[in-house]
Parts: C-alpha cells; structure tokens; sequence
C-alpha cells in the first residue's frame, strides 16, 4: 500500500519544478493513479487496499478543493468545487456499491479536465509574441514581430 520510494521521488521532482497549474496537473495525475489502484484492487478483491486508495482520492480532492480561491476565483471556483464534490461522492458512492464502472466514469471525467489544465499550463509556459509597430522603411515594413518571454 506505501507508494516506492522512486515514485515518491520522482513526485517530489516534478512537483518542486512544477509551476501552480502543473501542480494542478500533478494532482489530477495522482487522483487518477489512485482511482486505477482502487479498480485493481477491487478485480483482485483487496477490501483493504481499495479503501485505502479510496481514502488517498478523497484527501488529493480535499486538497484540490482547497486550493481554490473562491473569493477572486469566481464563477470558475465554485464551478471546480461543485465538480470536486460530485466527484467526491461518486467515489464514495463507487466505495459502498464496489462499482469499478462508477470509478472509470470518474477517470474519464477527471482525464477531460486534466487535459484542460495540461493547456493551460503549456500556453502560459510559451513565450509570448507580440506584433509592435514600428516606423515605416523604404522597404514598407510596417511592423514587426517581437518575441517575449512570460
């Protein structure tokens, strides 16, 4: 049930050169894995393991949940929390009924939102081009493009 030492490693890496929406990311990732081994351990009736990765899912989402900012985060926060909450009672829903199907719907759904996130974090890790005017020459270059870096 302890996750190897590599794992947990490789963990700590990616998320010390992880940016907030990568950690985001990183967190989703593990909700996922975590979902996966309760699955596993319910084909191979593991009571025990499924309750503990279970219980792992629901902290990830608690924290997810408490990162939100819901004073500046807006419309978008309490929309997060709504799904981290239907999220939150599928599993335990999924946990009680022993439903690997009602967990794969929760990996499919997290797996959608996770991919937004992952754009997120690519588009604001690209640098930005912004197109400046400048004087026209006697070539008619009218203007330029310069490259910045966010």
């Amino acid at each position: 049930m302890n996750r190897s030492q590599t794992e947990l490693t490789y963990l700590g890496a990616s998320a010390q050169n992880a940016s907030p929406v990568g950690l985001v990311v990183i967190l989703f990732d593990q909700l996922i894995t975590d979902i996966k081994r309760a699955i596993a351990a319910i084909q191979t009736g593991e009571i025990e393991k499924r309750c503990h990765e279970i219980k792992h899912a629901l902290l990830v989402l608690q924290q997810l949940e408490g990162s939100l900012d819901k004073e500046k985060g807006g419309q978008a926060a309490k929309h997060f929390s709504r799904f981290y909450s239907a999220i939150r009672a599928k599993l335990l829903e999924a946990n009680i009924k022993v439903s690997p199907e009602i967990l794969n719907r929760q990996i499919d759904l997290l797996f959608q939102v996770r991919r937004a996130w992952q754009q997120v974090d690519r588009a604001a890790a690209e640098p930005l081009t912004v197109t400046t005017p400048v004087n026209p020459t006697s070539s008619g270059e009218q203007s330029r493009n310069t490259h910045w870096t966010a």
